[in-house]
């Protein structure tokens, strides 16, 4: 026990001496590093003032216009401003960069531009700022002679806090702790927790440590920073900041402190990173505790003379391997305590076997690098796995029911057709679900035409509405703009999926889209108080801050030009829902209640996902609904105005100030036919039925033509109804528009019994409603025979056009090659997309219908040769494939394709992508 003793007397002695230290310091930094980065907290943001912003800028330090126009950037929206902007920045009376009070504003082309102020200092134009946005901390330290350095009165009084700035250093130029309190005053990064925690949930400061230990969370590459001048030209969109909090720091070569870091030691970094590290650490409570020097004292006494005694005991290769043994241990042990959160030493305890230190360091550093080099991918795979066999037994079931069947062998068929297009809607709920819980699904700013948009999303539902004989209608307000910016494809989705259900539990009636628009009001609120209630209601469950509350406080607001909140209503005449179970209905896998998933089925994931997009959009859902009555949903967000109306067809012209007859039993779809037509200049005659419509013929008003439902005219009674109402107007071939239910087949009966006679099919469009209108105005249509609006192109045309289907699988070719079949096209089939390019240089193809994945070239390289093709420049490029994520379809677009079609391949969408393309438009006109 006497080596032990001594041993342990020794190696105590220098631990008290410090001589360790040096030692320990760089190997704490190596068990960091075995340990490995744990990823920066995703609140936490540095907006840096680097080489870039000072070259642009041409200044330094920057003047503190900009400071106050950074702000005013981030306060623009309360919903979407940080949390926290903490200034890692000496901003006193005697470090002022005050050039002529210029005003950053951003211009189209990205360039940050100057102009003139209202004459304000940059100090109290800066202050401004601050009490605006009412959470911003600012940075204090001392001088050589230890008098304080504060901010300007002016901005100290704007500050939410203060906090120092010192940056402890130690003497191998590593930034390992700070100082918690220095002269009173809370570091930055815990002033910055303190003042997070006014609108968070508390976060526990520590109260009995001098120094607070980091424990860093990885390199400093890995945390978000943004150059101060890219924020202040917009390239960075508001909303990112939300929830966030603001580091903002010098970062320029000439201007940072250097810091060192377990992760940056071979290259320093800017200071300025130390303080969001202490803020990460708060946040997760993964500070470095050390451990109390007592006990690595008694651990150092004992443990020598025990393991002296046992080493004493055995050979030289066991003492070895006990050696290596528990030295292993011990630095596993370590590297178990980081992750806990506590620092132990290690050199001390090591330094009673070195001569098996290196070689213990060698192999945990070899551990290390093997488990570094072990990374797991996950590749986005799952859904092109999946949808591929699903393409064929989704098209295959279908085309089986077309098929002769008896009725047992159609019962199954139609089974198995629906319990495809189930997994397949509970594989695209959980896939959207996934990507907006993880964050990946981002919200696009388009021009959006809210007619078409509503339209295709009543046409999907149309053949299911028209089975169970319920009217789809939409009706738009007239100071709804027609052209919005938002994205197209996600209000498609919400009003898909809130559509659905309504037909989903609707047995008769109709189901009904209503769209307003009021100018959008924007709280200003100008005290701490304000910004802080503000930031309080915006965050409180619906149960507290109901919708109705929110749009009333929002009335009080004043509007903001250009900015409409547009207000969706989804009304259905079914079963309606109970009350107690409206709260429920935005939750995940929630549904009405057993009975309902059970008769009705689905996933209980439409309205959740369809709430998280409307929040994602900045919006508000919510529903109302009476038991055996109906439901009325409704979704409200704001848009920017792209084109507040849009001009008629110019074909159209010359229906102004003429009059038509309208007769449709149906008071929504009345309506908006009525403002369709008045937009037109079209003036009109409303009636609810045949024997509302007879008394306003009588006063022989001169009319254009009549168009009729069969709401109000049965088909039956139709071609009798219209040569009574000719009859009555005094003219006998006066144009006719007949709309009828989507089921019907009513073109060749009306054709033969009347002239003159256009049918339009419901859902009708407003494309083919002007179509229709062509044929009053225009004496060359009267004449000719009944017309059928958006009807098919000819059988002719499609024989003729050469279609090429590019696809591996050999069952989707099979199932591609039907489906074209009963579109009445005929193609050629390849497997790879080298035999795309061989097929090519042997025929001219007008539609390609390319599959992504294919073995030797994939449809991606195979569209970019073709596009470098010089006879097959313009060749239709249709993407085929079961890759869904945006990416992909951004990719088949960005390389030169012309349409996306996603699998299962649906019948109509290949139909309507084919009819696109411009060989086949221009056969329909030859």
């Amino acid at each position: 026990m006497v080596p032990g003793l001594i041993a342990s007397g020794l190696v105590t002695l220098l631990l008290s001496l410090q001589a360790w230290a040096p030692i320990e310091r760089m190997v704490n930094n190596q068990v960091i590093r075995w340990y490995g980065a744990h990823g920066w907290d995703s609140r936490l943001v540095v907006i840096s003032i680097d080489d870039k912003t000072i070259n642009q800028l041409g200044q330094f330090p920057i003047s503190r216009n900009y400071y106050a126009q950074l702000l005013e950037v981030l306060s623009e929206n309360s919903e979407t401003q940080p949390n926290i902007v903490a200034f890692n920045l000496i901003l006193s009376d005697d470090i002022v960069a005050d050039s002529p009070p210029p005003s950053l504003i951003s211009s189209h082309d990205g360039e940050i531009r100057l102009s003139q102020t209202d004459g304000r200092s940059a100090t109290a134009r800066m202050a401004e700022a601050m009490r605006q946005h009412g959470y911003v901390v600012l940075g204090q330290i001392w001088d050589s002679e230890g008098k304080p350095i504060e901010p300007a009165p002016v901005l100290s009084e704007a500050a939410i806090t203060i906090g120092h700035l010192r940056l402890p250093i130690d003497r191998d130029s590593f930034t390992r702790s700070v100082e918690v309190f220095y002269r009173d005053v809370p570091a930055l990064g815990m002033a910055a927790v303190q003042a997070y925690s006014l609108d968070h949930d508390p976060v526990h400061l520590p109260s009995n440590l001098n120094n607070f230990q980091i424990n860093w969370p990885g390199p400093v590459s890995d945390l978000t920073t943004l150059s101060f001048v890219d924020v202040l030209s917009g390239a960075t969109p508001p909303d990112f900041f939300s929830d966030k909090i603001v580091f903002v720091s010098y970062g320029a070569t000439a201007s940072h402190t250097p810091l060192r870091t377990p992760f940056d030691y071979r290259w320093p970094v800017p200071g300025g990173y130390m303080h969001p590290a202490v803020v990460d650490n708060l946040l997760n409570r993964d500070w470095l505790r050390s451990f109390p020097w007592q006990s690595v004292v008694l651990l150092l006494l004992f443990g020598g003379p025990i393991l002296s005694k046992l080493l004493f005991s055995w050979n030289w290769l066991v003492q070895l391997i006990v050696v290596m043994t528990v030295t292993s241990i011990w630095l596993l042990v370590c590297v178990i305590a980081v992750r806990m959160g506590y620092l132990l030493p290690v050199t001390s305890p090591v330094a009673v076997v070195l001569s098996t230190y290196v070689w213990v360091v060698v192999w945990q550093r070899l551990q290390a690098n093997a488990l570094l080099q072990v990374r797991s991918a996950f590749l986005n795979t799952v859904s092109h796995e999946i949808r591929t066999p699903l393409n064929a037994i989704v098209n295959l079931s279908e085309m089986l029911q077309e098929t002769p069947l008896d009725n047992r062998q159609r019962e199954y068929a139609e089974s198995l057709h629906s319990s495809s297009q189930t997994l397949m809607t509970l594989i695209n709920d959980v896939l959207d679900f996934s990507k907006i819980e993880s964050g990946q699904l981002l919200i696009g700013d388009y021009p959006v035409n809210l007619v078409e948009t509503i339209e295709r999303s009543i046409e999907l539902l149309a053949p299911r509405a028209a089975l169970k004989n319920i009217e789809l209608v939409y009706a738009i307000a007239p100071n709804v703009p027609a052209l919005i910016r938002s994205d197209p494809v996600r209000l498609q989705q919400i009003l898909s999926n809130l559509l659905s259900n309504a037909v989903k539990f609707t047995a008769v009636g109709e189901v009904s889209v209503r769209v307003r628009a009021s100018p959008s009001h924007q709280s200003r609120s100008h005290t701490l108080w304000g910004r802080l209630l503000a930031s309080v209601r915006s965050k409180l469950p619906d149960w507290i801050w109901p919708h109705w509350l929110r749009a009333n406080y929002a009335e009080r607001s004043r509007p903001d030009q250009g900015l409409y909140e547009l207000c969706f209503e989804v009304k259905d005449t079914g079963t309606g829902i109970p009350a107690a179970r409206i709260p429920h209905l935005f939750r995940p896998f929630s549904q009405g209640d057993i009975s309902t998933a059970q008769m009705y089925g689905g996933t209980g994931l439409g309205l959740s996902i369809s709430k998280r997009l409307i929040r994602r959009m900045g919006g508000d859902i919510w529903a109302k609904s009476t038991l055996r009555k109906g439901s009325q949903f409704f979704f409200t967000f704001d848009a920017q105005i792209a084109q507040a109306t849009l001009p008629p067809p110019n074909y159209l012209i010359g229906l102004r100030g003429t009059r038509l007859l309208v007769v449709d039993a149906n008071p929504t779809r009345r309506e908006q036919l009525a403002r369709t037509l008045q937009t037109i200049g079209i003036l009109t005659l409303l009636a609810e039925s045949l024997a509302e419509a007879r008394p306003l013929m009588n006063n022989r008003l001169t009319l254009a033509g009549l168009i009729l439902d069969e709401t109000a005219i049965s088909t039956a009674e139709a071609s009798q109804a219209i040569n009574e109402l000719r009859h009555l107007s005094g003219d006998r071939q006066l144009p006719a528009i007949f709309m009828s239910a989507l089921k019907s087949d009513l073109g060749s009966d009306l054709g033969a019994a009347l002239d003159d006679v256009v049918i339009l099919w419901k859902p009708v469009k407003q494309s083919a409603l002007y179509q229709a209108l062509r044929s009053i105005q225009s004496p060359d249509l009267k004449a000719a025979p009944k017309t059928l609006v958006s009807r098919p192109t000819s059988l002719l045309s499609r024989t003729t056009l050469k279609i090429l289907v590019a696809e591996d699988n050999r069952t989707n070719q099979k199932v591609a090659l039907r489906l074209l079949e009963l579109l009445g096209y005929r193609a050629d089939v390849v497997n790879t997309g080298i035999e795309v390019l061989t097929a090519l240089e042997h025929q001219r193809y007008d539609v390609i219908l390319m599959d992504m994945r294919m073995p030797e070239m994939d449809g991606v390289e195979a569209t970019q040769r073709i596009r470098h093709m010089p006879h097959h420049k313009e060749t239709w490029i249709i993407a085929m494939t079961a890759n869904t994520m945006d990416s992909d379809r951004e990719l088949c677009l960005s390389v030169g394709m012309d349409d996306y079609l996603c699998k299962p391949i649906k019948r109509d969408a290949l139909e309507l992508a084919l009819e696109s393309s411009p060989a086949l438009q221009q056969l329909a006109l030859e």
